[in-house]
């Protein structure tokens, strides 16, 4: 299964969770996927919108080992299939150059616009 992730997860960060995603996935390289992405403080939140005129860049890992390591990002995300989530973890086709990939993405439901958008769409160069 692959993932796709464009906030503290990402493979430049060094977090517990980034370094267990690393170690526990192999890096297929970077791509993006329509919608927008918000400065939520210490980390981000991204909409998945078809139509949006608006990219979401971030990397994409194929996971070795899905259920374990897939329960413990839901944890990290915060994900309890309750309505009050901030995020839900769905799939999405993203653009890795000229293939589109089939990913699992953690997607931001709270976007209200009160967010801050990052107009770049990548978390690294907010």
């Amino acid at each position: 299964m692959n993932l796709f992730v464009y906030g503290t997860l990402r493979n430049t960060y060094d977090n517990p969770m980034a370094q267990l995603l690393r170690k526990n996935a192999r890096l297929l390289g970077h791509g993006y996927v329509p919608g927008r992405l918000f400065d939520l403080g210490w980390y981000p939140g991204a909409t998945y919108e078809p139509d949006s005129l608006y990219r979401v860049w971030g990397d994409v890992f194929t996971l070795t080992d899905d259920q374990s390591i897939l329960k413990q990002l839901d944890d990290y995300e915060g994900i309890e299939n309750h309505p009050d989530d901030e995020y839900a973890r769905i799939d999405v086709p993203v653009q890795m150059g000229d293939e589109q990939v089939t990913c699992q993405m953690y997607v931001f439901l709270k976007a209200d616009g009160q967010q801050t958008l990052i107009e770049s769409g990548n978390y690294l160069r907010k």
